[in-house]
């Protein structure tokens, strides 16, 4: 696979230059893909990042494709010759969309070269397809289908991946009992533990993630969070490797921030960033399966003045996390396997089949 690896300054001004080299690489590779690699000090322009997750979407049913991998910065003000400032909030919502598509891009191009390898699949296309139908059919999202596609056991030769499993229907849910539908999106699940989390400590600004077996926590659910604060948040649940969130995943225990924010664990530049967003207090809990099995944490953010949560309420939120963590883990182990179950069956059925 060639590879093109960027680790400068690229703005409105210099993008030629890279689209060129871009068009060159895709020119020459003998592959399927060319894989743009944003290293350490790579530094895009809101326009240019836009500019550059435009060109992989459009080429996405042209092989050779561009695959992104990496992560960029963004440029804090306008230097010296660099023209481009800050975007604004609608600016910064969809460089927030496009560092997402950055981050799971990757996971669907591999997930749709394995399928179409491991099943004989006439073209990429054909193993996107499949992806997309399980997708759609069970509403999960591609990049998780992707994600759990890729880090699940290779099947054995035979028309179930799963033999013997057994299905079970979804856990009760106190707060939210419509939710026990097999087929509710993962994404709607979020936002009502979120929203219900917030009522319990009387909070406005909170985010889920959910763990994923490849990339980490990811942003599932969010209220009252600004798109700036958002953006690097995303990046991780401290915007840090190492942080809070991902103490309280990892030790299954909530863990609280109360004192300004004077934790060494957050990162100096996300705690301004929390601190000017008005938030002086921030708390983590963990979603635990029965067995202790961490599938996600849940952040919930205070002002500095604001109200700490009494025990009465602590309890609330500790009956709600319970039941969405054994809610999650009902979903990965019924219907992330429903919807590999039909990849693993469509890709034996299309198996050497031309397209049309």
């Amino acid at each position: 696979m060639t590879t093109v690896r960027l680790t400068g300054y690229v703005d409105a001004e210099t993008w030629p230059q890279l689209a060129a080299c871009l068009e060159q690489a895709l020119a020459i590779s003998a592959g399927p893909y060319v894989a743009v690699e944003l290293g350490p000090g790579a530094e895009l322009t809101d326009a240019a990042a836009r500019q550059l997750v435009r060109l992989v979407l459009d080429g996405a049913g042209h092989t050779p494709r561009l695959v992104l991998t990496g992560e960029w910065d963004s440029p804090e003000g306008a230097a010296p010759g660099r023209a481009e400032g800050r975007s604004g909030p609608r600016g910064e919502s969809e460089v927030h969309d496009l560092r997402a598509n950055l981050r799971t891009r990757p996971l669907i191009a591999q997930a749709q070269g394995i399928l179409q390898e491991r099943y004989g699949l006439r073209d990429a296309e054909t193993a996107f397809d499949l992806l997309r139908d399980s997708s759609q059919q069970h509403n999960v999202k591609l990049r998780t289908l992707a994600s759990v596609f890729l880090s699940a056991p290779r099947p054995a030769d035979g028309p179930l991946w799963f033999p013997g499993r057994t299905r079970a229907p979804a856990p009760e849910l106190g707060f939210a009992p419509w939710l026990r539908r097999s087929r509710v999106p993962r994404s709607a699940f979020a936002e009502a533990v979120l929203s219900t989390a917030l009522r319990c400590v009387r909070g406005t600004r909170g985010l889920l993630h959910i763990a994923d077996p490849l990339i980490g926590p990811q942003l599932e659910a969010d209220q009252g969070i600004p798109d700036a604060l958002l953006d690097r948040l995303t990046r991780g649940p401290d915007g840090a490797a190492r942080g809070p969130a991902t103490d309280a995943m990892r030790e299954g225990r909530r863990v609280g921030l109360t004192d300004g924010l004077a934790d060494a664990r957050l990162s100096e530049e996300t705690r301004q960033a929390l601190r000017a967003a008005g938030i002086g207090h921030a708390w983590y809990a963990p979603l635990l399966s029965a067995s202790g099995e961490s599938s996600g944490v849940i952040t919930l953010y205070a002002p500095p003045a604001g109200p700490v949560p009494t025990e009465t309420e602590w309890k609330a939120l500790d009956l709600v996390v319970a039941q969405a963590g054994e809610w999650l883990d009902w979903h990965r182990r019924t219907v992330m396997l429903d919807a590999l179950e039909q990849l693993h069956a469509q890709g034996r059925a299309h198996a050497g089949k031309p397209r049309g």
